[in-house]
């Protein structure tokens, strides 16, 4: 297993790379706007061209991109053209609110998920399989942000319960208060999320009680939460585990449009703005810290397979 994790690790540095460049060469193309942006409103072709100078964008591409990356390497990212920080500061303020409100989001996907699926699959072709299936089928046609909206009128405007924007660090005012700003926006991204793990759970688990080593354990009058849970769920694990990892980049991605809409400061709304300004630094840090991130989840996706399945850990 150790030598299966150092190989996924090694193989990621050559895609980083090549991600890195491919972004490099795309926000080369914003190259005017970016100068025209570190230049400030009402600002002359000479002005332009000093900006171009002074960010270096002058130089030939693959000059650029040596300096970048070997900057990179020892973790600095640039700095943002519109508020002269560090990008590497501006992405580790932002990602604890973007990581927290992951975290919450998956949780409860699976929490609701999964034991959904398995009831569908425990009531396969019947009228509980079919109502989850169509519950599942429109969660995941609605967009987040239309489904985020509708919680803030229903339990913020109308009814009061809980804060319809803002963050409140764990830290500052406790466990409550940081749960409260994150459950809204969790529950708009865990709606579409939570309908893929049902599916998925449903699928597997529908295919797994199928399976004759299923018809042995309820020959040997063993316990139904025995059989699902110990026999059902750890063989049906690795296409679970696999959606599972795969709602991280979901969540990534959405994570843009809810957090404008619940007016949080994190990592989103962060790529948001820098996109509107034109900050090629800072837009090139977020995609590279959400590749980091995926590969991350994907790696720990990858370690879980030789926990279900013996077989894979050599």
């Amino acid at each position: 297993m150790l030598r299966i994790v150092v190989r996924r690790i090694l193989s990621a540095i050559p895609l980083l790379i090549v991600l890195s460049f491919f972004v490099f060469v795309l926000l080369d193309l914003m190259q005017g706007n970016a100068a025209a942006a570190a230049a400030g409103e009402n600002a002359t072709p000479q002005d332009i061209a000093a900006a171009e100078t002074r960010l270096g964008l002058d130089k030939p591409l693959l000059v650029r991109y040596w300096i970048w990356l070997t900057h990179a390497i020892r973790g600095d990212l640039g700095t943002s053209l519109t508020s002269s920080q560090s990008v590497t500061s501006l992405i580790t303020e932002r990602i604890p609110i973007t990581l927290s409100l992951a975290l919450v989001t998956l949780v409860i996907a699976v929490l609701v998920g999964v034991p959904a699926g398995v009831t569908a699959a425990l009531h396969a072709n019947r009228l509980l399989d079919r109502v989850i299936t169509a519950i599942t089928s429109v969660l995941m046609a609605v967009p987040p942000f239309v489904i985020g909206l509708v919680l803030v009128l229903v339990f913020a405007i109308s009814a009061s319960m809980l804060p319809a924007t803002g963050y409140s660090p764990i830290g500052e005012n406790g466990f409550g208060d940081w749960l409260s700003h994150l459950l809204l926006p969790a529950l708009a991204l865990a709606a579409i999320s939570g309908a893929e793990v049902a599916r998925q759970t449903r699928a597997a688990m529908a295919d797994t009680l199928g399976q004759d080593f299923m018809r042995t354990a309820r020959s040997k009058g063993l316990r139904a939460p025995v059989i699902i849970g110990k026999h059902g769920l750890k063989n049906a694990g690795v296409p679970i585990v696999t959606i599972v990892g795969l709602q991280a980049s979901r969540i990534l991605a959405g994570s843009v449009t809810i957090e404008f809409v619940f007016a949080l400061p994190g990592f989103g709304s962060l790529a948001v703005t820098a996109v509107n300004q034109r900050d090629v630094p800072v837009i090139l840090g977020v995609v590279m810290a959400s590749a980091v991130a995926v590969l991350i989840v994907n790696l720990i996706v990858d370690v879980s397979y030789g926990y279900f399945n013996p077989r894979l850990r050599r």
